[in-house]
């Protein structure tokens, strides 16, 4: 008790109390100048820190402050920290509503996407190692007596260097090829012209002239070789080996570039980008093993994201999911922002039919890219197999609003819709989606189920056609079709498109059952019987194809055959009796002693 009334007696309580919010802004500043490193920030987290320090040296010595001092430490301290605190909720509450995800209090400035790249551009570039010969190297190859002459040598590389620097290839390379003609006993100057050449996309003479730079070093003497390598880090001949690979990789010439990136590879030692271009090559012949082998190899040399991607991409395409997902999880977590990396890691765990992790994914892709409709479209159909309905609309309606065209999410918020018993609204966005970037067969279907539930059976049959002119080669479709004609009444219709979707497909036992219904309708009995036959082939145990063929026999008139086919459908399900009883195919039997006998109901016991 004494020592809080002595602390009570000896320190400003009121002060303290500022400083201890003012300390805890200045947590929250640091933070915000870490995540958000603006100018404005941290020069409020400057003064702000001032103004602490002076407040807690102030309580330590137990300094009497001034009205104004203790107002510097408020505005500083507590109201300029504040002001950012509030702006940023304010931001979190704007960014939440917007786009429909969690966000962070304070959001990380995301800097400008450095890795943004094409996989198949990517891989029809070489990966560039081998550079121009600087003008002492080239000097140094040559022997040269007359001063007059070395002087004039050096200006004149020298200049021609100076527009290999700015990228003048085009300028750069008639000068180079008259020093070739002049010294064309220096396999260094004639390598220089060959990477000019390539690099001005003349491929065909870069091949020429690296092949004669490499036929001189050749034939050189031992010493001649040792002063032309000179003390250079890159081998020359491993130089030359690479440019003349490039040059063939670019004429699509992959078998041969191997040949000449592996030589480089050997003359060199360690190269990364021999291993890599090895691997683009045999990517572009199909040899995937060969290329993931190089891959490796050159990840051992150094860690390289895009490469470990395309690792990835060949796992994926290879189904090797294990290794695909582990070599995902290794680029996110080397760069957070590696948005190709995420997007095929949330294509595997939707192939695997990993739906929570498949939320996972895209949850973070939208706040990567918070305007990208196709990942609030996967992350809505994620909610919706992890059983969250509410929020999966809520996603699908923001994936409409990213992109109103979006066929797939207005298939699946009419779905929803439907599944609600919203059938207006189901029709409305299912109208929507077949207008949209893609005419969806399923929103096809859905829809003309949607009409036949709420009797409007013409309005299918016109969605129906509709949709086989767009999908001539759905089976289902056309099925679909022939079902809804039936309904109608429009059994010719109806025969013609059973016979197309015949075509389509042979193995539907419920095919031959209504088509064969519609043929009876037309008193086509004999095809109707024929139809009837191929259907019991598929199923034998089929009682509705066995129900079918005894109405055809009676409708024939054949007694024993309907008797028969009617004893055969009872064992399978007794239910039909009730059917064969009502119905008018079997009226002329329904005296008969053998149908009375067969269709006779057990009676209830008391």
């Amino acid at each position: 008790m004494n020592w809080l009334e002595n602390t009570i007696e000896n320190y400003n309580i009121a002060l303290s109390f500022i400083v201890l919010l003012a300390t805890l802004l200045v947590i929250y500043m640091l933070i915000r100048c870490i995540k958000r490193p603006k100018v404005l920030t941290v020069i409020a987290f400057c003064f702000q820190l001032f103004v602490l320090t002076f407040g807690i040296l102030s309580i330590m010595n137990k300094v009497i402050s001034v009205p104004l001092y203790e107002a510097l430490i408020i505005a500083f301290g507590i109201l300029v920290p504040g002001a950012f605190l509030l702006y940023d909720y304010i931001s979190m509450k704007q960014k939440i509503k917007m786009n429909n995800v969690d966000m962070p209090l304070i959001e990380k400035i995301r800097k400008p996407n450095h890795l943004a790249w094409q996989y198949e551009s990517y891989l029809e570039m070489v990966d560039e190692w081998n550079s121009e010969i600087n003008t002492a190297a080239v000097i140094n190859s040559l022997t040269l007596e007359d001063k007059q002459v070395r002087n004039n040598l050096v200006q004149q590389l020298t200049s021609v260097h100076r527009l290999i620097d700015n990228g003048e290839y085009q300028q750069a390379l008639p000068i180079y090829t008259i020093l070739g003609e002049l010294f064309s006993g220096s396999p260094l100057v004639l390598y220089n012209i060959a990477l000019l050449s390539y690099r001005n996309e003349l491929y065909d003479e870069s091949i020429k002239h690296y092949k004669n730079a490499l036929s001189l070093l050749e034939n050189m003497p031992d010493e001649d070789k040792k002063r032309i390598q000179g003390k250079g880090k890159y081998r020359i001949k491993a130089l030359m080996h690479f440019g003349y690979a490039s040059a063939l990789y670019c004429l699509k010439s992959y078998l041969f570039a191997i040949e000449q990136f592996t030589l480089a590879k050997e003359e060199q030692g360690e190269l990364k980008e021999a291993d890599v271009n090895i691997a683009k090559c045999y990517i572009a012949v199909g040899e995937i093993k060969e290329a993931q082998k190089h891959i490796r190899e050159a990840l051992e040399y150094k860690e390289d994201n895009k490469l470990r991607y395309i690792l990835a991409r060949l796992c994926f395409e290879q189904n090797e999911e294990m290794e695909c997902k582990h070599q995902l999880e290794t680029i996110v977590g080397n760069d957070y922002e590696f948005d190709e990396a995420w997007e095929l890691l949330g294509e595997l765990y939707r192939r695997r039919k990993d739906w929570p992790n498949v939320l996972r994914v895209y949850k973070k892709l939208t706040k990567l890219n918070p305007d990208q409709a196709e990942a609030y479209y996967w992350l809505a159909i994620a909610q919706r197999h992890e059983g969250k309905t509410e929020e999966a609309l809520s996603n699908l309606k923001f994936t409409v609003e990213l992109m109103p065209e979006h066929s797939r999410a207005l298939y699946s918020m009419a779905s929803i819709f439907d599944a609600k018993g919203k059938t207006d609204k189901a029709v409305e966005c299912l109208g929507k989606s077949l207008e949209g970037n893609e005419k969806l067969e399923m929103a096809y279907n859905l829809l003309a189920e949607i009409f036949i539930s709420t009797d409007k059976v013409y309005d299918a049959i016109r969605i129906y056609e509709e949709a086989v002119a767009a999908y001539p080669e759905s089976y289902l479709l056309h099925y679909n079709l022939g079902i809804s004609l039936m309904m109608v009444r429009r059994y010719e219709e109806s025969v013609r498109i059973f016979n197309r979707a015949h075509k389509l497909t042979h193995d539907d036992p419920a095919l031959y059952y209504n088509w064969a219904s519609a043929e009876i309708s037309l008193k086509n009995y004999s095809e109707a019987a024929a139809l009837y036959k191929e259907g019991l082939k598929l199923k034998s145990d089929d009682d509705e194809i066995l129900f079918g063929l005894a109405r055809v026999s009676a409708l024939s008139g054949d007694v024993d055959a309907t008797i028969g086919f009617l004893n055969q459908a009872f064992a399978i399900n007794p239910g039909l009796k009730m059917r064969a009883k009502a119905s008018n195919d079997f009226s002329a039997f329904r005296t008969l002693p053998e149908f009375m006998e067969i269709t006779k109901l057990p009676v209830k016991e008391e």
